[in-house]
């Protein structure tokens, strides 16, 4: 699995920035977990609207930069600074991939925000 990580990261980028909430649905394993500080979403249908909130929220969602990347083969970590309508920010990930390559549990954040 060591290598796919960067694709992940990747193809997570442009699915944000094209607001496909299904087709970042499908980088999750069904019984998958996003853990935030203040709700852990959980399934498909609880990501999708995790997601959906979060894109509405930014407005639109253009990656910059990945500025930290770190491949550990079922461990895959990343900072990006993504450019939103409401300004840019400094996002961090780190996930957990499943056997199949799926994300099993992901833990986004926010490290930064410079807005408007």
């Amino acid at each position: 699995m060591a290598g796919f990580g960067q694709d992940l990261v990747d193809r997570f980028g442009e699915l944000m920035s094209n607001g496909d909430i299904d087709g970042l649905a499908e980088l999750y394993a069904l019984d998958a977990k996003v853990v935030l500080f203040y709700r852990v979403a959980s399934g498909h249908d609880e990501i999708r609207q995790l997601l959906a909130s979060r894109l509405a929220s930014h407005g639109h969602y253009n990656v910059v930069s990945v500025d930290q990347f770190q491949d550990a083969g079922d461990v895959v970590m990343w900072d990006a600074t993504v450019e939103t309508e409401i300004g840019p920010l400094q996002t961090t990930h780190v996930v957990v991939l499943n056997a199949e390559g799926l994300i099993q549990h992901h833990v986004p954040a926010i490290r930064g925000y410079w807005g408007m």
